[in-house]
C-alpha cells in the first residue's frame, strides 16, 4: 500500500483503539472475541465461565459505548 493508505489505516486503527480503551478490560475482550475471532456468545460464556446472558449484556454495553463514541462524542 502507498504511504497515504498506510497512514489512513494507522489513523483508523488508532481511533478504534481509543474507543475500545473506554471499555472495561473484560467487556473489551468479550467484544473482540465476538467481533474479530467470530466466537459465539456460548463459546465466550464457556471461556469466561459466565452465562450467555451475561455475555449478551457485555456486548450491549460495548455496542452502546461504541455508538456513543462515534455518533455522540462529548
Amino acid at each position: 500500500p502507498s504511504p497515504e493508505t498506510r497512514m489512513l489505516v494507522v489513523e483508523a486503527l488508532t481511533a478504534i483503539s481509543r474507543v475500545l480503551d473506554g471499555l472495561s478490560p473484560r467487556v473489551r475482550e468479550i467484544f473482540l472475541l465476538a467481533q474479530l475471532d467470530g466466537l459465539s456468545y456460548a463459546e465466550i460464556a464457556a471461556q469466561f465461565d459466565m452465562s450467555v446472558n451475561a455475555v449478551q449484556k457485555s456486548m450491549i454495553r460495548a455496542f452502546q459505548h461504541c455508538y456513543t463514541a462515534v455518533y455522540a462524542p462529548e
